[in-house]
């Protein structure tokens, strides 16, 4: 008796470490177009209220905690953004039960005004 818990409680370990890797999977990857449609022209807000701005012409810029610009270009399953400074930094971008996320954050992109 006291082996089947044993067993049933490393059983239910292994399923709970399991669990952040099958919701990881998930999430779906977008490609070059996916992306392009979903943030290309639009502001992307987050809930904490920061702001992307992702211009047609591929100019970017960001107002939250801080502000900066630079340039930005899509590629399969990433946004990769070159800021006025230098500084180069590649943004997974997926959706989620339908929501789009920057990395973990998840962004809502309408029509830029």
């Amino acid at each position: 008796m006291s082996r089947q818990i044993a067993l049933s409680a490393t059983c239910l370990l292994l399923l709970i470490q399991l669990e952040p890797a099958v919701a990881h999977r998930a999430n779906m990857a977008l490609g070059v177009e996916e992306i392009t449609s979903a943030i290309n022209g639009k502001v992307c807000a987050t809930a904490g209220g920061a702001h992307f701005t992702f211009d047609n012409d591929g100019r970017f810029s960001y107002d939250g905690l801080w502000q900066s610009s630079g340039n930005f270009t899509l590629g399969d399953s990433a946004v990769v953004v070159t800021f006025d400074s230098g500084l180069q930094r590649t943004f997974e971008i997926s959706k989620r039960d339908g929501a789009l996320y920057m990395e973990q954050t998840r962004v809502v992109c309408t029509a830029k005004q």
